[in-house]
This record gives C-alpha cells, sequence and structure tokens, in this order.
C-alpha cells in the first residue's frame, strides 16, 4: 500500500460536484438518529412513569427501524431522493402519536404498537447518501476516501447526537431534545431530498417496466452480510463487557471513558483508512477482520485493568469503521445502480441485528462468574465468522451480475 496523493484527499471529495450540496444537509438529518434515541427514552418515561414501559417501547422502536429499513431503502431506489422529505414528516407525526399516548396512559400493547409504527418510518438518510457518494464519486481512491468520510461523520453523529441530547434534557425538557431531533431530520431531508440529481433517472413507466433488483439474491451478498453481523455481534457483546468489567472493577464511571476510546478510535480508522491505498481487493480485506478481532478481545479477556482494556478497545476500534467501509464498498461493486440504496440499507440491518443479538447474549452472560466470559464469547463469534461467511467472502469475486440475474423467477445461487 502507498499514501494517497492530495488529488484525493477529504477537501478534494467535498469539492466534486453537488457533494457539499448533498453531504451536508444529509448530516443534519442524520445527526437527528444521534438526539432522538436518549430524548425519547426519556420523554416516554417521564409519560408513562416508568423505566421499564420506556425500555420495552423503545426496544419496539428499534425493531421497526431494523426489520423495514431495506423496505424503505427499496422505495428511495425507486422514486428517488424526492421520497425523504415524505417518510421524515411521517417519522415526526409516528413520533408525536407514540408520545401522545404514552401521556394518555394507554395499555402498554399500544403504545408499543405506536413505537413499531414510528420505527417503520424513519427516512433512510445514511443508505441514500452512499447511493449519491457511488454515483458523484469516481471509482477508485476517490470513492474510497469519500465512503471513509461518510463512515467518519457517521461516528461523530452517534457521539455528539447523545451529548446534545442530554443537555437539552438537563437544561430544558426531554420534550426539548425530542423536538430538536425532529426539527433536525425534517430540515436535513427536506435539503437533500431536494437537492441536485447525481445521475439521470428512468420515467415511472420506464421503472415499471424493467425487472426489480432483488438484492438478496445477488452471489456472495449473504456472506457479506453474515460477515457484518458476526463482527457486530461481537461489538454488541463488548457494549456489556465493558460496563461490567468497570463495574467489577470498582469503577463505573469509567465505562463512558473506555466506550469513547472505542468510538474515537473507529473515527481515526476510518480517517486512516481513507487515506491509504490498498492493493488487495476488499472482499479479501474484510475477510482478515474477524480473526484479527478475534485476537484482540481475546487478549482483553486475559486483564481486568482498565487502562489495558482502554489500549484494546483502541485498537479494536481501529479495525470498526474500516470494516463498514469495505461493506460499503463491496456492495457498491455487487449491486446493480437500482438496487443500491437497499443494498447499504441491507449492512446497516445486518450489522444493527448482529450487535442486537450481541448485546442480548451480553445480558444473559453478564452474571456469570467471571467478566472474562464475554469476552471469550466475542472472540468466538469472531472466530466463527472468521472460519465460516469471512472464508467464504475471500475467496468470492465483487462483479456486478448480468441482468439476466435479477429477472423474476430467477433465484440464482444462494451462498
Amino acid at each position: 500500500m502507498s499514501a494517497e496523493s492530495a488529488g484525493t484527499s477529504y477537501r478534494a471529495v467535498l469539492l466534486l460536484p453537488r457533494a457539499r450540496r448533498l453531504f451536508l444537509p444529509a448530516a443534519l438529518g442524520r445527526l437527528s438518529f444521534g438526539v432522538l434515541p436518549l430524548g425519547m427514552f426519556f420523554a416516554l418515561a417521564q409519560a408513562s412513569g416508568s423505566l421499564s414501559v420506556a425500555g420495552l417501547v423503545t426496544a419496539a422502536v428499534n425493531l421497526g427501524v431494523v426489520m423495514l429499513g431495506p423496505m424503505r431503502a427499496r422505495v428511495v431506489d425507486r422514486l428517488g431522493r424526492r421520497v425523504l422529505p415524505a417518510f421524515a414528516l411521517a417519522y415526526a407525526a409516528c413520533g408525536a402519536g407514540l408520545l401522545l399516548c404514552a401521556y394518555a396512559r394507554a395499555p402498554l400493547g399500544v403504545v408499543m404498537a405506536a413505537g413499531a409504527m414510528m420505527g417503520a418510518c424513519p427516512p433512510p438518510l445514511g443508505a441514500a447518501m452512499r447511493t449519491a457518494w457511488s454515483e458523484i464519486a469516481p471509482q477508485g481512491a476517490m470513492r474510497t476516501r469519500a465512503y471513509s468520510l461518510d463512515a467518519v461523520v457517521e461516528e461523530v453523529i452517534f457521539t455528539a447526537g447523545p451529548l446534545a441530547a442530554s443537555l437539552a434534557i438537563a437544561l430544558v425538557d426531554p420534550l426539548a431534545a425530542v423536538g430538536a431531533g425532529f426539527t433536525l431530520m425534517i430540515v436535513g431531508a427536506a435539503a437533500f431530498g431536494s437537492g441536485p440529481a447525481t445521475r439521470a433517472r428512468t420515467s415511472a413507466g420506464q421503472a415499471g417496466r424493467q425487472p426489480r433488483a432483488r438484492v438478496l439474491r445477488i452471489p456472495r451478498f449473504w456472506t457479506l452480510l453474515l460477515t457484518l453481523a458476526g463482527v457486530f455481534c461481537a461489538l454488541g457483546l463488548l457494549d456489556i463487557a465493558v460496563p461490567v468489567t468497570a463495574a467489577h472493577a470498582g469503577s463505573p464511571e469509567a465505562a463512558g471513558y473506555l466506550l469513547a476510546a472505542l468510538s474515537a478510535s473507529s473515527a481515526a480508522g476510518g480517517l486512516l483508512f481513507g487515506r491509504r491505498r490498498w492493493a488487495r481487493p476488499w472482499h479479501v480485506l474484510l475477510s482478515y477482520v474477524p480473526a484479527i478481532l478475534a485476537v484482540l478481545i481475546a487478549l482483553m479477556s486475559l486483564t481486568s485493568t482498565l487502562w489495558l482494556l482502554a489500549v484494546g478497545l483502541a485498537l479494536t476500534g481501529l479495525v470498526l469503521a474500516p470494516s463498514l467501509i469495505m461493506g460499503y464498498l463491496i456492495a457498491d461493486e455487487l449491486a446493480p445502480d437500482e438496487g443500491r440504496t437497499e443494498a447499504s440499507a441491507w449492512l446497516n440491518t445486518a450489522s444493527n441485528a448482529g450487535a442486537t443479538v450481541g448485546m442480548a447474549v451480553g445480558g444473559l452472560l453478564a452474571e456469570g462468574p467471571t467478566t472474562a466470559l464475554l469476552f471469550v464469547a466475542a472472540s468466538l463469534v469472531l472466530l466463527a465468522t472468521a472460519l465460516g461467511p469471512g472464508r467464504a467472502l475471500s475467496r468470492g469475486q465483487t462483479t456486478v451480475l448480468a441482468a439476466t440475474q435479477y429477472l423474476p423467477g430467477n433465484v440464482g445461487p444462494h451462498q
């Protein structure tokens, strides 16, 4: 590998035609995803008088977000970014309905159903922006740098968003954080959705005559999804292992600093990854990630010293953002133009689902005899990922399939 030239700097990415006009409002709208969860949680707790109810309803919202994300992305692929403001307005309206149900002390089933409805509506701003990058940035170093910038901004959003929400909750009220979050989303989605076109789109009539891209029927796409799901399942286990370890060490407050080290390191890893030119194909590089992480996390299981744990988490974080960036680049190569937003959303779904499973398993193991068990479990998940989908991914070729692979009824090979 060699250092990138100045011609493919992050500044050069932002100077691409239409880049700033789309990226800045998309980032503004995506900031709402960092602000809203905390605000909604405490607003629901305030309305219902129960933290347990707030947790259950938040889980219902997240379930809708994860399960229906690819469907929303498919709508954007078909109709274009102009539908994003409608999604944002529907999300805000369902959020208001959810809070009204909570304040009215409606039955828990009704409130959870309202939460699921809210989770069905958020605009897929991240997936749509990555599709825009694939159309704005030329293939090669410039596109790698664009996806790296996107991943790093997402890390910053999910660090700054909760801090902004906490400030609004402390100074005003949880509803202030909710209002700010929905405002950011509506304004950002409206500006992004009305932004300049990045490629010529077919008319509605032409789109109706074309076979719909079936992203999940793309050979090797499943191995990509399972690889990322395994990586983020281990990350979910870490999200439980870190605070448990800090509590056992007598410093529960250190958990926040340790997880912040992981996030900051991930952002740094994304920036560094985008600054290099890599000789090996993305699918080969990504296949190494589970094995590397398995070794790092196994070593963390051997210590209960918090500063050594911080070092291990920092090294782990360096690999996390690059793994997503490589996933986006592989999906970009695999998916046809009319399925790129959906493909990107499936990567998010796989990552979120993996993290959710990891956190659930971590919760079951948290009361075990030793915190090392959590780290060992994460390492075993990664080892299985490396030997299974990771190994299969390394043997594949990331090429776009012929159009006949997407004809209705043509199932194609499954991995």
